[in-house]
């Protein structure tokens, strides 16, 4: 997860050596009333958007690994929360240039509420590159809410110039474990696991679609990349693969490059993806053809993170889904899906160019664009794990018919 502008992405200026800090020191102290978002909005039937009824319970949780670190997955769940206070989390961030003091995020969920019995359909949800799952807090409590078991593994990476070529191997790895840990982990008898679905933002797009079974093809991202002029998208989506094949293939324990489509990470046990500003450009059209599952792409016309065509629209051009849909946010850039800045009070203390990254859009507001996100992201979830006609049918393009949304839906047999 990065962003364009001045060429600094997310984890602030993960590909410039020396970053500054910012210019002044970030206070870890709430400076804001926790604004109150547990109350359900009152919504109209088959509409996702709103809120769900039930009460959410968020727990933290290490894994251990054979022949690695743990890994640590974060969980929101349907729970009994009476009597429960909502949870200010605190969070430690994998971004250059921030103290290493956790900062906090103000949520609706209760920690260590005991679960409802279930068992609920799953989602594991990866958070984009060098971020943290609770920047996604309202996509996943809003999930749970829903009747969903959000599982979110914490990707370890820092500097897109030095981890993402290890990570590209790495992630998908994470989501396995993380499926294993859903079989075998305390949440087992509330947890679904014959229903899955993988939902990722930005790199974290890459990582559902890499688990659905896309598979890495550099031959295709050189040719692309050879009619490249535009410096942000040389520097980091050419740049660090074409020069980092060797590592990659090593990283997959492939004793040489591979020519042509690489070996397919995919897990089996996914059912259902939704990218949102997902990288596609990794996998190239025939890579993103390996995918069979249904998918719904979600992005921002405008990204300049992941751009449209890199992302969200490349990768419904590409993939082989029996069912699969674009929903486009009209000007919208690449951080519409995170939480509110009123949910992190230590934006407040960033230099404004900083800040804006994480709390400005230029077309959307950001209750509208999470109405937009939550709810054809719960509508599909439902469609694909649940077989709920209601949400199949608040899927279609007639329901979604507005002038600044772009809506495609595709099915083939």
């Amino acid at each position: 997860m990065y962003l364009r502008y001045s060429l600094i992405p997310l984890g602030i200026c993960a590909a410039l050596a020396g970053c500054p800090a910012p210019a002044s020191p970030i206070d870890t102290t709430p400076t804001t009333t926790a604004p109150t978002t547990s109350t359900p909005i009152p919504t109209k039937p088959g509409d996702y958007a709103a809120r769900g009824e039930l009460a959410v319970g968020h727990s933290v949780h290490s894994v251990a690994r054979d022949g690695s670190d743990e890994l640590i997955v974060k969980a929101w769940y349907p729970a009994d929360a009476e009597g429960l206070g909502e949870i200010d989390y605190l969070v430690s961030l994998q971004l250059l240039g921030f103290p290493s003091d956790p900062m906090p995020f103000f949520g609706a969920a209760h920690l260590d509420a005991e679960p409802l019995p279930g068992p609920f359909p799953l989602v594991v949800l990866s958070h984009g590159f060098s971020g943290n799952p609770e920047w996604y807090l309202d996509l996943a409590e809003h999930l749970a809410s829903r009747g969903f078991v959000v599982l979110a593994p914490e990707h370890v990476e820092l500097d897109w110039q030095l981890d993402v070529v290890a990570a590209s191997a790495t992630r998908p790895l994470d989501v396995s474990d993380t499926l294993d840990f859903a079989a075998d982990g305390p949440l087992a008898t509330v947890t679904d696991t014959e229903r899955v679905a993988v939902v990722g933002h930005s790199y974290g797009g890459y990582t559902a679609l890499a688990a659905a079974g896309a598979r890495i093809d550099t031959g295709a991202l050189a040719r692309r990349c050879e009619t490249v002029t535009d410096p942000f998208i040389g520097a980091f989506f050419c740049d660090p693969f074409l020069a980092g094949e060797a590592d990659l293939a090593d990283a997959l324990g492939l004793d040489d490059v591979p020519t042509g489509l690489w070996p397919s990470l995919e897990d089996d046990r996914v059912d259902a993806i939704v990218p949102i500003a997902g990288d596609a450009y990794l996998f190239g059209d025939e890579g993103l053809a390996s995918v069979r599952v249904p998918a719904l792409m979600i992005g921002g016309t405008a990204d300049t993170g992941t751009p449209w065509t890199w992302g969200a629209d490349q990768a419904f051009d590409g993939v082989g889904s029996t069912w699969r849909g674009l929903v486009g946010l009209e000007g919208g850039e690449h951080m519409l899906p995170i939480t509110h800045c009123d949910n992190m009070p230590w934006t407040a203390a960033l230099p404004k160019g900083y800040a804006d990254l994480f709390c400005a859009d230029p077309a959307w507001d950001k209750d509208a664009a999470h109405a937009v996100i939550h709810h054809v992201t719960t509508a599909f979830l439902r469609q694909e794990l649940s077989d709920d006609a209601a949400a199949a049918a608040a899927l279609d393009p007639a329901e979604l018919d507005a002038p600044e949304l772009h809506v495609v839906v595709a099915r083939s047999n």
